[in-house]
């Protein structure tokens, strides 16, 4: 199975040598197979999501980053003509106010899913999209961590999703989704006005 999604990966045009560094040694993760057929927003109905979720801590830490973020926000804002609040709320959802964006190596996390039959389908094509972006240069492959469905940074792009969406409004030439508040919530702007 590894030596035809090589196969498939060169013909997509991924070097031969970042091939090697990224699957050497690569074997299955188990827990990231458990996550998947747990994940929250599977197995809990919208009441219980939101209960555990939207917690009065949360709402009261989202108020203090909007307030933190302010200049930054009211200039996507206007940009972007999505309200700054939408993009707290979203930001604070997916990681935790910037607290998590992900410490799993993200290319043997989608090894993993791609192998699975439940959703491999998906999952090659998200890894085939995550070797795109390291081997553009985006992020060195070290760095590239995600979660346990290898969603990435902040906003928990999925590695597909970065490359279609992913912005830089701090103008340093890098879409830095990882670390670059101006990068992340531009990114999330970006991602619900084209949807």
């Amino acid at each position: 199975w590894m030596a035809e999604l090589r196969i498939e990966a060169e013909s997509r045009g991924i070097a031969p040598e970042l091939l090697d560094r990224a699957f050497a040694d690569i074997q299955p993760i188990e827990s990231v197979l458990e996550r998947d057929r747990t994940q929250a927003e599977f197995t809990l109905d919208l009441e219980s999501y939101l209960k555990r979720r939207l917690t009065r801590p949360t709402i009261r830490t989202a108020q203090q980053m909007h307030e933190k973020h302010r200049a930054v926000l009211e200039k996507i804002e206007k940009e972007y003509g999505v309200p700054s609040e939408v993009l707290i709320a979203i930001w604070g959802l997916e990681s935790t106010f910037g607290k998590f964006a992900g410490v799993r190596p993200t290319i043997p996390t989608l090894v993993t899913l791609a192998y699975d039959p439940r959703r491999g389908a998906m999952f090659r094509q998200e890894l085939f999209a995550a070797l795109d972006i390291v081997q553009r240069g985006d992020i060195e492959l070290e760095k590239l961590k995600g979660s346990w469905a290898g969603a990435l940074g902040q906003p928990q792009f999925m590695p597909s999703s970065y490359l279609k969406w992913a912005q830089d409004f701090d103008g340093d030439g890098r879409k830095d989704i990882w670390a670059s508040h101006a990068d992340v919530f531009t990114s999330i702007a970006y991602f619900l006005q084209q949807h």
